[in-house]
């Protein structure tokens, strides 16, 4: 394997509170493919209605729904990008499910769907 080949295997987090970790990113997780975050939620899982999964829902909504991201970035933060339509991504102790759209390129956030 190529130096080169070697270096994109991992990718540094640069912000957040695991800054400076090291994470694996399939090759697959490209720098040009962006995904904008139409919705987070639970797929066909039942949740136990109280006040931790409420807020771990509500963090990962507010933090996720209507950005555009790159697919590498999706991934350094542990979701993990099945399709250009689902994705999946672990936060406390759940699998949220994604729906994900294709996108051009970065762009502004667009207005989460209401309720």
């Amino acid at each position: 394997m190529s130096e080169a080949a070697n270096q994109q295997a991992s990718y540094i987090v640069a912000e957040g509170k695991k800054r400076g970790a090291t994470r694996d990113v399939r090759p697959e997780a490209a720098h040009d493919r962006f995904y904008t975050v139409l919705r987070v939620h639970a797929g066909d899982a039942i949740l136990t209605d109280n006040w931790h999964t409420n807020e771990v829902l509500a963090h990962a909504k507010r933090n996720f729904e209507g950005y555009t991201f790159q697919m590498r970035t999706l991934e350094a933060w542990g979701a993990t990008v099945e399709n250009d339509r689902r994705g999946y991504y672990t936060a406390g102790g759940r699998v949220w499910v994604l729906d994900l759209e294709l996108a051009a390129g970065k762009k502004p956030r667009v207005a989460p769907p209401t309720q």
